[in-house]
């Protein structure tokens, strides 16, 4: 009898320690969640705020680059009204409406740059954008063909500058390819052929 006691009081001691390790594994569990919740509350808010920092950052500098364009584009079309002047002075009247009328739409748009906060701005240039599509997109390739034509007119910087040595009669800064030859003999024969 005694050892059916025992067993009896080892199960109700294995159900009581069973029931204990269940409510201790549940109330980790929910621990656990909690902590989690918080922790992403938490992440979420500091993401948050590092979001609008940064915004706020990007925004002022947007700005201040906004102001620098205004002022620049309003120096620009006084440079265009100083040209259609001289247009107009050289009896080329039609060149000098067309140089003044592009002067006063740049000091329509520094103005309106100046005048307006970047937000509104932004929201004109997408608005302008979807409205306008095929504008933005060949406004886009005019402007990199003129900045590729602009950046291949500018003089070599470097040290293998090869207009240098062809000038001087001295032999080119260029070393030659696998074939053995000069990799700007073209621009070298361009040279002598165009003094």
């Amino acid at each position: 009898m005694q050892g059916e006691d025992d067993q009896g009081r080892k199960t109700a001691d294995f159900r009581t320690a069973k029931s204990e390790v269940s409510e201790r594994i549940e109330q980790e569990t929910r621990s656990a969640r909690e902590a989690l919740h918080d922790a992403r509350e938490e992440l979420t808010r500091k993401a948050t705020d590092y979001a609008s920092e940064t915004k706020q950052a990007l925004f002022d500098k947007a700005e201040g680059t906004q102001r620098d364009l205004s002022a620049n584009l309003k120096a620009f079309g006084g440079a265009l009204r100083a040209a259609s002047e001289h247009l107009a002075n050289s009896d080329q009247r039609t060149a000098s409406k067309f140089v003044l009328d592009a002067a006063g739409g740049l000091d329509r748009l520094s103005s309106s740059l100046k005048d307006k906060p970047f937000e509104e701005v932004l929201g004109e240039i997408q608005s302008f954008g979807r409205e306008n599509s095929g504008a933005l997109i060949a406004g886009s390739v005019l402007a990199g063909l003129a900045l590729g034509r602009f950046i291949k007119s500018s003089p070599p910087t470097g040290p293998a500058d090869t207009r240098a040595g062809s000038q001087t009669g001295g032999a080119s800064a260029t070393s030659p390819d696998e074939s053995g030859s000069n990799k700007n003999d073209w621009a070298d024969a361009s040279l002598e052929l165009n003094p």
